[in-house]
């Protein structure tokens, strides 16, 4: 390291500017590591996506899967395979758990969840010919089942009553829903909490997930939150 100057005032100039080369050098660093974490995360992404097919085994939940819908096209973006057991695991979800997914598409995540003994579990999907899709999975594999009190309900998510027994409630691909929807959505699950007060966690993907820390009625654990997923508890 150069010596700083003896005279007080070019010593001054002198530190100024080897604290905002510092800062340069620093801001560079942290850049290439932002850019190293973003290209992982890219490579993940990217190899998540192409086993998807595989780890689908046949059972028709993969992604790009397009249907005609009366209202519309409907395309498939399943969360991916990992999230729901990694998050169950994290949350201990055991016989006591009521698990709902909300929009369940053709079924995957609800398939995933009644494969542990868990005491019910309910997918909400608002398309008829979408949630047929879901009936057909959830029929086709209840034998695999460790949670036999598994079904499908057709209708509006921003509708659909929360059963006061609820404890698990997965919110995926919301990036899709309006923020009144979402509001909606959790406005009623807080409806269903104040009827019948117990703990209720969350599952959030994608993050971020700023709308439900809004409420004041949920709140974050980060200590079970992971890549891509936030995981909310209820609170008073």
């Amino acid at each position: 390291m150069e010596k700083a100057p003896e005279n007080p005032y070019e010593r001054q100039a002198w530190l100024e500017k080897w604290a905002a080369e510092q800062r340069e050098q620093l801001g560079a660093r942290r850049s290439l590591r932002a850019r190293f974490r973003l290209r992982i995360g890219m490579m993940i992404e990217r190899l998540v996506w192409r086993l998807d097919p595989v780890l689908d085994r046949g059972l028709n939940t993969a992604r790009n899967t397009f249907l005609p819908s009366g209202q519309g096209h409907y395309m498939s973006a399943p969360s991916p395979w990992h999230i729901l057991p990694r998050a169950l695991r994290k949350l201990g979800a055991g016989d006591q758990d009521v698990f709902v997914d909300f929009g369940c598409g053709t079924g995957r995540i609800v398939h995933q969840a009644a494969k542990r003994p868990l005491k019910r579990v309910i997918g909400v999907e608002i398309f008829p010919e979408v949630a047929d899709r879901a009936q057909t999975l959830v029929a086709s594999q209840r034998r695999r089942y460790r949670c036999q009190s598994a079904e499908i309900v057709t209708g509006d998510i921003t509708e659909f009553r929360v059963p006061d027994d609820l404890t698990i409630a997965y919110l995926g691909q919301v990036q899709y829903l309006s923020e009144e929807e979402l509001d909606a959505v959790l406005r009623n699950i807080i409806e269903s909490i104040d009827r019948r007060p117990r703990r209720v966690r969350l599952i959030y993907y994608p993050t971020p997930a700023p709308r439900v820390g809004a409420t004041g009625r949920f709140r974050l654990l980060p200590e079970m939150s992971f890549g891509g997923v936030e995981i909310y508890e209820s609170c008073a």
